[in-house]
Order: structure tokens, then sequence, then C-alpha cells
């Protein structure tokens, strides 16, 4: 008998979580689908990271399997919210027994442009397959993108990552 304890330890089962659970999608997207593509805009846009760049990024979504997904747009909203999702997807990777790389201050805030154009782009694909509210989700995207960098920076990513195929 498969118990609940071995689920919630699973690497395997971490990367199979749901994500978007809460917003209509036509296509669903696993936590192992968005961190490979996290990792491929990393190398497209900033070349080879060292080895501890590339583990946190392939590793930052699994204590999901614990904590669930909890929409970006709702964390942003509700700090409190925020910071109890952040105690429990730390508490999800030690279950599963990860502990994180640190990174840099440079390297969390490529990181993080990287997290946030995969939802970018997951939005835009979605909305070119019909799915209206995907446009919402990459409008909000572009928001918390402005925060983080020049308008000139931001078009720069979008135009070196997909040259008029996704956007």
């Amino acid at each position: 008998m498969i118990k609940h304890e071995s689920v919630i330890r699973s690497v395997a089962m971490a990367g199979r979580v749901s994500r978007y659970s809460t917003w209509p999608t036509i296509r669903q997207q696993s936590v192992g689908e968005h961190s490979h593509r996290v990792a491929m805009i990393y190398l497209q846009l900033f070349g080879q990271p060292r080895a501890g760049v590339l583990i946190y990024i392939l590793q930052h979504d699994l204590g999901e399997l614990f904590a669930g997904d909890t929409p970006f747009y709702a964390k942003r909203e509700v700090p409190a919210l925020k910071e109890a999702v952040n105690l429990a997807e730390t508490e999800g990777l030690k279950t599963i027994g990860i502990q994180q790389p640190t990174l840099t201050s440079e390297e969390w805030k490529r990181f993080k442009i990287c997290d946030l154009l995969e939802m970018y782009e997951f939005g835009k694909i979605e909305y070119r397959m019909g799915n209206e509210y995907g446009n919402i989700v990459s409008r909000n995207i572009v928001a918390a993108l402005q925060t983080m960098c020049s308008g000139v920076e931001l078009e720069g990513y979008v135009n070196k990552l997909w040259s008029g195929e996704v956007t």
C-alpha cells in the first residue's frame, strides 16, 4: 500500500504537481515542465549557469507538492499568504530532502526574470490557442517584470527568446 509520507517525499511526484490550479487553462502544465523551461530560458538569455544555479532552478517549485501552487497574484496581494506559502514550500523541500543552493543577488534576479518569462510565455501560448484568459496572465507578468528590469531590458529578453514566434 502506498503511504502518504511516500508521496510527499517523492521528487518524481513533486515534478508532476499541476500549476495554474485556480486559473482556466486549455493545457495543464506541471512543475517539471515549468522548471525545465525556466532552465532553457536561463540558458538562452544568460548562458550556462554554475551548477548551483541550475540545481536551484530545477528544484525551486518542488515544495509545491506539500504546499500546492498558490497563484502569484494572491501572494502579491496578501503578504501574509506569501509568507505562509513560502514557509510551507520550504517545509515541503525539507520533506523531500532538498536544501536549495544559495544564489547571489544577481543570480536570483536572473532566475526570477526567467521564472516570470516562462509564465509570460505560457500565458501567450494559451492566448494563441484561443484562451483569452492567457492574455491576462501575460499582462500581469509584464507588470511584475517591469518592477525588476527596464523596458529596454525586457524588450531585449523577449526579442532574444522569441523573435516574434510566441509573443
